[in-house]
């Protein structure tokens, strides 16, 4: 007896070696509304601090490989600045976001708000930041690559489309990438030799509709037969319940939007949004989805004297620290949101018959 858990023990030790894991986080939409941008701005420093809003979530962000959210805009280093409905935010955003913990950006039907100029200066300043730009582009050789995140031996293809630019004409068709099946088959065509997982993220949906409409079921549904291996998405500025579609054997998990992260918007559900973490990992030659969890996250505004401020909150983390009196600064209205938030997102989204629960 004692022999077979000394044998077990090692085809233990001998799996583990075998097996290879990424770990990520996924995000929806960032988009820096007017509100935001006088919260930020020091007058007698003339800059825009974004760095105190994303320093309860960036412990999360830090803990994975890589991250990913949809930034919906330009950048650019030359005011004014302007919130919806077109969005030119400061530079200074993009460094906030690199401290925090942020790797890649995709884009969204915001991208031409300020036309090729915008799209040529927020690609200037992601790229000094070191961060990756998605779905968007300034050179059509820059369009036909497929950006690869390579880590303990597994490789992830990142493939990012909008359904489109709010009636902006796209100069040139390879600036931005649209949602078009064709397009998509190509490119995933093209991904697959090169890497072991596609992960493919839409930016589609109707606005503040908290369930996919059948145009978004039944596009996932043909990516998914086409070859990718995970589809995340955005834009519907509020969270949509998950699933997993089935295609000749294999099993494709499906988040049609992951809300809001961060943005100025307070209307009902618009203030929430969910970390999603999970995990790729290969066996051999068998790479896979391993797990994915959540965590509900929060856009907490509040008053610090006569301004104004905003906070994401990982939720539950953010509920004890208020118990604990440690985050009181954001006041009561707030800590009673948080619990209704954290109850209508776990009713809503929480789905253990596919395991897609809150992480513990």
């Amino acid at each position: 007896m004692q022999r077979l858990s000394i044998f077990a023990f090692f085809i233990c030790i001998l799996f583990s070696q075998n097996q290879q894991e990424v770990k990520i986080i996924s995000v929806g939409d960032i988009f820096i509304h007017k509100s935001i941008l006088n919260s930020v701005y020091d007058a007698k420093e003339k800059y825009h601090d974004f760095y105190p809003i994303f320093e309860k979530v960036k412990p999360y962000l830090h803990s994975v490989d890589l991250t990913t959210a949809w930034f919906g805009g330009a950048l650019d280093t030359v005011g004014p600045y302007t919130g919806y409905p077109c969005f030119k935010t400061p530079g200074e955003l993009a460094y906030a976001l690199k401290d925090a913990g942020f790797d890649v950006l995709f884009r969204t039907n915001h991208t031409l708000d300020y036309g090729f100029k915008g799209l040529k200066t927020t690609a200037k300043i992601l790229k000094d930041t070191g961060l990756v730009q998605i779905g968007a582009y300034v050179t059509e050789e820059e369009s036909e690559q497929i950006y690869l995140f390579e880590k303990r031996g597994i490789r992830i293809a990142f493939l990012s489309y909008t359904y489109g630019t709010n009636g902006i004409p796209i100069p040139e068709p390879w600036m931005v990438k649209l949602i078009d099946i064709e397009l998509i088959k190509k490119d995933i065509e093209k991904a697959r030799p090169l890497c072991d997982f596609i992960i493919v993220a839409l930016h589609l949906g109707m606005e503040y509709e908290r369930y996919p409409n059948k145009q978004q079921k039944r596009i996932a549904r043909k990516i998914a037969e086409i070859g990718a291996d995970m589809i995340i998405g955005s834009h519907p500025h509020v969270l949509q319940p998950a699933e997993i579609i089935e295609v000749e054997n294999r099993k494709i998990f499906v988040a049609y939007s992951l809300g809001n992260f961060f943005c100025g918007q307070r209307k009902k559900y618009t203030d929430t949004g969910i970390m999603l973490k999970y995990i790729i990992a290969k066996d051999n030659n068998h790479t896979y989805l391993k797990e994915v969890r959540y965590i509900p996250t929060y856009v907490a505004k509040y008053k610090t004297g006569d301004a104004y401020e905003f906070k994401i909150l990982p939720i539950e983390k953010s509920i004890k620290l208020y118990l604990q009196d440690s985050l009181g600064y954001i006041g009561e209205k707030n800590y009673k949101r948080m619990i209704s938030a954290l109850k209508e997102t776990v009713e809503h989204i929480e789905n253990p018959g596919i395991d897609f629960v809150r992480e513990e």
